[in-house]
């Protein structure tokens, strides 16, 4: 089974590929039944992307702080900042760059043959927008999350220093810490005041400063077993919490208990949204139970290493489903299929390898070999 690699394989969890996976899929359901095609009869799933989108932030937050924790205040060395980056990067921007030149591409050819004008595939995009998106400071249908995410990048180990700074006083002190953050982000940018698919970083930082106290948490209990095994089932019992309050803010789930209520109605609730999310992340990772049984799912974790092709290609697939006019339940599961495929062919051909390329000396090698055979044949035409 394929995987995706993670920033430090000491911290590789089964569950949390799972985590990845599901949450993609959580996206696609949504976004499906938001144009009305449905995997099962009575299956509404509109408004729960947010939800989907939100506990990616959740996990991108957990996995990169874990790892950094244990650099310390060496976090914002040269070394450990140079791997930080070239992670990020090519991870993400190789995708992505061919994903935006795609827009481009479509726009320009459905404009000159068809004639057809703002119309582009994922959307239409000149090259002012792309270079827009390419610098973080647009984001067009679902690569508003990409800019947002990416943006927590650059916050990251900043914070994870000041982190360094203060944990020698205690978790208390540290827990004071994060608490801090999370009011001083809600005055300086509340949750309430965000916008449509805002690709702005604050107004998401409340899910992206839950996400790394939750590594605190974990890098805590993976340094004391014996403190796991005393927290193990108040932790399981905090993952069945999550996911009951998860199902509750499932739109068409809420309306059966308190009247119906529109599919953006739970889009502004970022810190519930992340305490809950946070639940079932610690219960997945460290309980015994049903949770963690269902994250580990291997078609779960294969999912998780496509998930983001898959958040990426879907939509131009749903589009697709549109103008054919299929049969609903036909069209969802059609579309599921088609990003799957497409996703697995992306990781394969340019995800995967781009995410083990690193610019090391090892990596020039071939061009100075190539140099130096160069000079020795010049002198020795010389010397003839």
């Amino acid at each position: 089974m394929i995987e995706r690699r993670i920033s430090d394989e000491r911290y590789h969890m089964e569950a949390l590929d799972g985590f990845r996976g599901f949450a993609a899929l959580i996206v696609v359901f949504s976004h499906t039944s938001n144009s009305g095609f449905y995997f099962a009869p009575f299956l509404d799933l509109e408004g729960i992307g947010k939800s989907g989108v939100f506990l990616f932030f959740l996990l991108s937050s957990f996995l990169l702080t874990l790892p950094l924790l244990e650099t310390g205040r060496r976090v914002l060395s040269v070394p450990v900042l140079s791997l930080y980056w070239q992670r990020r990067l090519f991870r993400i921007y190789p995708l992505y760059t061919l994903y935006l030149l795609l827009g481009v591409f479509t726009t320009w050819a459905l404009s000159a043959c068809c004639g057809k004008h703002g119309v582009g595939i994922p959307f239409d995009l000149d090259w002012p927008g792309f270079f827009k998106h390419m610098t973080l400071r647009e984001g067009k249908g679902v690569t508003w999350s990409i800019a947002v995410e990416f943006k927590f990048y650059f916050v990251l180990p900043l914070v994870v220093f000041c982190t360094a700074l203060v944990r020698p006083f205690g978790f208390p002190a540290t827990t004071l810490y994060f608490l801090t953050l999370l009011v001083l982000s809600q005055v300086i940018s509340p949750q309430s005041e965000s916008a449509v698919n805002d690709a702005r970083l604050l107004p998401y930082m409340p899910i992206f400063i839950v996400g790394m106290y939750c590594a605190v948490i974990q890098n805590a209990l993976l340094r004391n077993q014996a403190l796991l095994e005393r927290w193990t089932r108040v932790i399981r019992v905090l993952g069945y919490v999550g996911v009951i309050g998860i199902v509750i803010m499932t739109p068409s789930v809420f309306s059966l208990i308190a009247g119906t209520v529109p599919r953006n109605y739970f889009h502004e609730q970022y810190i519930l949204y992340s305490c809950l999310w946070a639940f079932v992340l610690l219960s997945a990772v460290n309980g015994r139970g049903w949770i963690r049984r269902f994250f580990s799912l291997p078609q779960l974790r294969f999912l998780g290493a496509l998930s983001f092709s898959l958040y990426l290609f879907h939509p131009i697939f749903i589009e697709a489903a549109r103008h054919a006019r299929l049969n609903t339940y036909l069209s969802a599961w059609l579309v599921l299929m088609a990003a799957t495929v497409s996703a697995y062919v992306s990781f394969r051909l340019l995800e995967g390898p781009m995410s083990r390329f690193r610019l090391t000396r090892d990596a020039f090698a071939p061009l100075f070999a190539w140099r130096r055979r160069g000079k020795q044949a010049h002198r020795a035409e010389q010397t003839r």
